[in-house]
Formats: structure tokens, C-alpha cells, sequence
């Protein structure tokens, strides 16, 4: 078969390259999975064109932390706060769920990202409560055609008899995923770990979860400094004491981190991810782009849990750039004066959902930027609607008047997977039906077995495990 080529032309197109290269006008020319060209005029006699004259041509969108089981789900947390989310979800919802309630949330969720612009996606999977488990999350993901980053999530499972009885049968099952089904570093889902929480395991055992994710040569993501008043979760001088930071690690939230963690994090070439939605309800606090970007720390993006909101990237990167620019403008305000400008521009925040991803995900050289060599994984974003009339070449017109139907078309390595602002292959109707039924059956037996989704406060809780969390960092 031969090789396809595509040549978008005429768009306004958003490079995201090292010099943040904006081009209007400008066409970007791709041969199979890879970009050729990005450029004016480029020749295409031989390739199918795309026209883009009304348009914005950018780099897909990068999720570096989002928890793709809880999906089915949606909206059911639009109220809880931190403590109630691991109450109700973490100890009360995770343990009854199938197998194939996690195919499902991972299926939907996944398209969900792409018809919102994200081509790839870092997946949190910490509900492996069985093999089968793990074995679904991945292959929902292969069945979606995203790109994706598979975090095998080491968190023990909270059953009363759990299948994984130890740290080594959960590093022992990660191994198995990375040798049967994500051995390979070059294909479109690859393998990384998910680190429990320092503190609700023994320190030894947080030793060997980084030591196997080493030895597997894969990303490791961990929540951090999220928890306030509490010991679980505040790991980063732990760890960088036990000698275990280092630039393989995404540190999630980071709200309640310190100046001396943040040098940790800076000089072990860590990176952060923020998740603005879930650590402005939750109670974890202001999301740290400022505060990264202070330490020369990239700062990525993520949509976290579907329970919550929706997985729209953007969104994020709207909320997360208002956010740090009220903070930093508030020095102003408290002196009675006005900003005279902004020191957080809408380039700043599309670097943290593109380009800063890639890296923070060991994938810089393949995704994050259109540049000749890279994959083509593409938006296009239609200037077709009202919200976008007329469309000006703007950075913030994505970040601030876009909105998931604007976008047209997504390719991923060059396939494309959203035309004519539809999902391409996908059954829309029997999809639908098995997430409905996955939901119905996830909340029929929570209320069956536990007689309610939200236990009371004085459950089991990250208050009640404090003392657990003491033990643990000595051990």
C-alpha cells in the first residue's frame, strides 16, 4: 500500500518548536506518520490537501495525569472535596470494580481526549485490584487509537483480600504488562509506573517501586505534597533524602510543596504536572506554574479525574493561566496598584499542554511540536462556529474562544482518528450503551455491597491513617 501524504495548507499554524514559531499562512506537509515540512508554499502536487485557510493548525494536546478509569463516572464528584474523593472513590468505589468496568471507562475516556484536541495521554491506572485489571486498561487503550502512556498504578489494592499480596506481586505484574503487551519504547502505547503515595506504604517498598520503574527503563508519576495536614503524600524531601528523585519523575499537584522541595525537584530535573480543576475544588490549593517556572521546573497539564469534569485539555490550560496570573497580578492588588502586564502568556500555557508534556513524558523527540521528523499527530481547529468569527491568528484564541467541536480534524501519527468533527470507526451508539451499562452496574452494586457512595467521615481516611503514614517513613 502506498504511503499517504497530506499537505494542510493556508492555516494558522502554531509550530510550538523552540522559537514558538506561529506561521499564518503557512502549510504543514506529512508523508505517512511523520511530518516532512512545515512551512509557506511547500509543493504537494502528489498529496491529498487538507485546506486550513480558516484555520488553526497546532500540535496535539499532551494529558500528562488523568485517571482514564473513572470515566463512567462523570460529574459524580462535582461536589466532594479531596478527603471525601478518596473515601468515596479510593477506598469505597475501586474495589468492587470488573474488569471490564475499566475497558469501558478507559474506551470512552480515551475517546474522549481525542475528540477534545489530546493525542496523547498519560493514564493513571491505580485500580489494578486484579491481572485482568491491568490487562484491560491496556487494551481498551490499544482499541481507542490514542497515544498514550500506560502508568501501571503499584497502589495496593484496598480488598480484604487482595489479589497482589505484596510490593514485589505488584512489580511482578507491571513486568508482566511491559513484556506481553508494551515492550516497545517506539509504538503508539508505551509503559510507565504509577508510585503509591509515599507514606501509605512502608519506605522500603516506595524504594523498590522506583528501583523496578528503573529497571524497566519507564516514566514514574507520583502524587505529591496534594494532602494537607496529613504525612501521606508529602514525599518530596523524602525522597529526594532517600536519594530517589530524578528526571524520569512527574511529580502530580505539588500544592503544598516547599521552597527547599522545589530546589529538589529543580536540581533532580523532575517535572511537575498541575491539574487546575480538581486542586481548586478539592482543597489542595493553587496550582504551582508559578512557582515551577520560578525554578526552572517544566510545568505540564493534566484533567485528572473524569468524575469531576470533563477531558477537555484546553479547559485546563484556560483555568491554570488565569490562575497564575490573579496570583501574580494580587502582588499588585495588595499594594493598591495595577499590573502594567501579564508575565504568563497564552503561548506559555499551550507549552505546558504540547510541547512540555512530550518532554516530561521521554517523548520530546517524537510528539509535543511540528517539526520535520516528529510523528504527525495534528489539530486542526475550524474557524466555522460564531465563538470563533472572525478567527484571528492569535495564541489565545485556542486557549480562550475554542472549544472540542472546533476541532475538525486530529490526526495521530498521521491517521486520522476525528474528521469532519466526528471520531473516525467508532460506533457511537453500542459505545455509549457499554458505558451506560458499566455505570449502571458500578453504582447498583456500590449501593448494594456498601449501602452508599460516600461512606461517613469517620471511615477510613487519610486522617485515620495518619499514624499508619508515621510508621511507614520509618521503615
Amino acid at each position: 500500500m502506498p504511503t499517504v501524504k497530506l499537505l494542510i495548507k493556508g492555516g494558522y499554524v502554531l509550530t510550538m518548536d523552540s522559537d514558538r514559531r506561529a506561521l499564518n499562512g503557512a502549510d504543514v506537509l506529512v508523508e505517512g506518520e511523520k511530518i516532512l515540512a512545515v512551512g509557506h508554499d511547500l509543493p504537494g502536487d502528489d498529496a491529498e490537501v487538507i485546506d486550513a485557510t480558516n484555520a488553526i493548525v497546532m500540535p496535539g494536546l499532551v494529558d500528562c495525569h488523568r485517571h482514564t478509569w473513572q470515566t463512567n463516572l462523570r460529574a459524580l464528584l462535582a461536589d466532594w472535596t479531596l478527603h471525601e474523593y478518596m473515601r468515596g472513590i479510593r477506598f469505597n468505589i475501586s474495589p468492587i470494580l470488573r474488569p471490564e468496568d475499566i475497558w469501558s471507562a478507559n474506551f470512552i475516556g480515551a475517546l474522549e481526549a481525542i475528540n477534545a484536541g489530546v493525542t496523547t495521554l498519560f493514564d493513571y491506572s491505580h485500580s489494578n485490584n486484579t491481572p485482568e485489571h491491568a490487562n484491560a486498561g491496556v487494551e481498551a487503550l490499544l482499541a481507542s487509537g490514542i497515544r498514550a502512556v500506560y502508568g501501571y498504578g503499584f497502589v495496593p489494592a484496598p480488598l480484604d483480600e487482595p489479589v497482589f499480596k505484596t510490593v514485589e506481586d505488584r512489580i511482578a505484574d507491571a513486568q508482566r504488562i511491559h513484556s506481553e503487551y508494551l515492550p516497545s519504547r517506539d509504538a503508539l502505547v508505551t509503559m510507565a509506573t504509577a508510585l503509591t503515595e509515599v507514606g501509605l506504604i512502608p519506605l522500603s517498598e516506595t524504594r523498590r517501586e522506583v528501583e523496578a520503574s528503573r529497571d524497566m527503563n519507564v516514566i514514574q508519576s507520583i502524587h505529591n505534597h496534594a494532602f494537607w495536614g496529613t504525612s501521606i503524600g508529602r514525599g518530596i524531601g523524602i525522597m529526594h533524602e532517600a536519594g530517589l528523585l530524578g528526571p524520569d519523575q512527574i511529580h502530580v499537584h505539588c500544592n503544598a510543596t516547599t521552597e527547599d522541595d522545589f530546589k529538589y525537584l529543580a536540581d533532580a530535573g523532575s517535572y511537575i504536572v498541575s491539574t487546575p480543576d480538581t486542586e481548586m475544588q478539592m482543597g489542595m490549593g493553587h496550582p504551582v506554574f508559578l512557582e515551577a517556572a520560578r525554578h526552572g521546573i517544566v510545568s505540564t497539564t493534566g484533567c485528572d479525574i473524569i468524575s469531576l469534569h470533563g477531558g477537555d485539555l484546553i479547559g485546563q490550560l484556560r483555568l491554570g493561566l488565569q490562575d497564575a496570573r490573579v496570583r501574580a497580578n494580587s502582588l499588585f492588588n495588595e499594594k493598591g496598584e495595577m499590573p502594567l502586564r501579564l508575565t504568563t502568556s497564552s503561548m506559555d500555557a499551550l507549552a505546558w499542554g504540547t510541547i512540555n508534556g512530550a518532554k516530561a513524558l521521554g517523548l520530546e523527540d517524537r510528539i509535543g511540536s511540528l517539526e520535520p521528523g516528529k510523528q504527525a499527530d495534528i489539530l486542526i481547529i475550524s474557524g466555522d462556529e460564531p465563538n470563533l468569527w472572525p478567527m484571528n491568528p492569535e495564541p489565545g484564541t485556542v486557549i480562550f474562544h475554542s472549544h472540542p467541536y472546533d476541532i475538525e480534524t486530529v490526526l495521530i501519527a498521521g491517521k486520522r482518528v476525528k474528521h469532519d468533527h466526528k471520531l473516525v470507526g467508532v460506533d457511537y451508539r453500542k459505545a455509549l450503551a457499554n458505558a451506560q451499562a458499566s455505570r449502571d452496574w458500578m453504582l447498583d452494586t456500590v449501593m448494594q455491597e456498601k449501602g452508599e457512595l460516600l461512606p461517613p467521615e469517620n471511615s477510613v481516611s487519610l486522617i485515620s491513617l495518619e499514624q499508619m503514614a508515621r510508621e511507614n517513613l520509618n521503615s
